[in-house]
């Protein structure tokens, strides 16, 4: 019997950059992806920057999760605009721009108005009437934090 020496080979090479994004991106994860690739940024380095794992920013850009709201802030800031797409001249979409410029949930906001969290989901999602009594304490949060 022959045996034949055996020894360790290991080659290491670099994994090329990805170029391909969506020029016109629809969801959050292609905005992070598109503005990390002409940024010439690896994942490792937004997950710095936004405070989460690399794998984190992987399943965001492939849209396999979202984000959590407490992580909009970090998000908006590194992309540099706000990239979610509602209509915020409304009452219902200045909510929702608060609540993401901010990482609210809708629980937080619902402890500072004086409301359940369904009340808050009802204001954001359809057209609801508002009382006088909660529209004005809601609009004194939207001054204050918007």
């Amino acid at each position: 019997m022959v045996l034949l020496p055996f020894y360790t080979y290991r080659k290491i090479a670099q994994k090329p950059h990805t170029t391909a994004y969506a020029l016109n991106p629809q969801t959050l994860g292609e905005h992070i992806k598109k503005k990390r690739i002409e940024n010439d940024e690896l994942q490792k380095d937004v997950a710095l920057v936004i405070g989460v794992s690399e794998d984190t920013i992987t399943y965001w850009e492939n849209d396999r999760t979202q984000p959590q709201v407490c992580y909009y802030p970090n998000i908006i800031a590194y992309l540099g605009n706000y990239p979610f797409v509602h209509d915020v001249d409304t009452i219902a979409g200045k909510i929702i721009k608060m609540r993401y410029c901010n990482g609210w949930t809708r629980e937080y906001l619902a402890e500072m108005v004086g409301v359940n969290t369904s009340t808050i989901t009802r204001w954001e999602t359809t057209t609801c009437t508002i009382s006088p009594k909660k529209l004005k304490v809601l609009k004194g949060i939207i001054n204050r934090f918007l």
